[in-house]
């Protein structure tokens, strides 16, 4: 096989799941929703029997997925399947007014032609047979999120970004960006995917007495913040207990001085 050829484990999806064996990460928590916890071999198992849903609803490799839903463990299949079979996976905050075209959509009825909802998917994966991975080029468009696409090959180097920051096969990721956010889904979807972690799917409302109530139910080790979040916990003057944090780090600009102090934790800054 030449060097430029496609391949499948260029495949985003496939290339998590060969990554997560290598590491013997299967039967490790990746995510945690609500009172759910699901393991890395979970998330790839079901995102195969997304895949499957989604060939049998007609899709085919370069179409647009529709994916507007809130952090679940659907919205993860949803994604992972869509990748996997070469579809493009369009990300929309499933709040807005109106959603970007394409050939079918996750999200709630009503809010486009060609809906798939959540429930209708995990119905369908029960049943479903997992393709196989589609052969990609490293460059090839895997998604796309307010207008920016990404390549198959983009996401691994997200998680070398922040490996300086000593991600650890324990700790347990919480992201104040949401999901389907670019900066949400490296923190959310990626990161635990790729270091073995596991993080928080939560589509509540990022309040700060909201988040350090989420912190603490799912004994969180790392708020993954922005500068922007930590300055409204400054404004607020809130002293809501982070206590489980072992550091939080801080997107944008620099934090407010005290924010390790409000905190508990130290605050690194990329």
């Amino acid at each position: 096989m030449r060097t430029s050829d496609p391949s499948p484990a260029t495949n985003l999806t496939e290339s998590l799941s060969q990554w997560t064996l290598a590491f013997g990460w299967w039967d490790r928590v990746a995510f945690l929703c609500g009172d759910d916890d699901f393991t890395h071999g979970e998330v790839h198992l079901g995102a195969g029997r997304a895949a499957g849903v989604f060939r049998e609803h007609g899709v085919r490799p370069g179409d647009r997925v529709v994916i507007a839903l809130p952090g679940s463990m659907e919205f993860v299949w949803a994604f992972l399947g869509a990748v996997r079979i070469g579809a493009i996976a369009l990300l929309s905050d499933p709040e807005a007014s109106a959603l970007p075209p394409g050939e079918v959509a996750v999200c709630a009825l009503g809010r486009h032609e060609h809906v798939i909802t959540p429930a209708e998917l995990v119905a369908a994966m029960s049943r479903a047979r997992t393709p196989p991975a589609h052969a990609v080029h490293p460059g090839t468009p895997a998604f796309a999120q307010y207008g920016a696409l990404y390549a198959h090959g983009d996401p691994e180097a997200s998680f070398l970004a922040m490996e300086p920051f000593g991600l650890r096969e324990n700790d347990v990721l919480f992201s104040v960006p949401k999901t389907y956010d670019p900066v949400g889904l490296r923190n959310t979807v990626f990161l635990p995917l790729y270091s073995g972690a596991s993080a928080v799917l939560d589509s509540g409302r990022r309040s700060v007495t909201g988040v350090a109530e989420r912190v603490r139910r799912h004994r969180a080790s790392v708020l993954l913040s922005t500068s922007a979040f930590l300055t409204r916990l400054a404004a607020e003057g809130s002293r809501e207990p982070f206590w489980p944090l072992r550091m939080a780090v801080s997107q944008g600009a620099p934090p407010p001085v005290h924010a390790e102090e409000w905190l508990g934790c130290p605050v690194l800054t990329p």
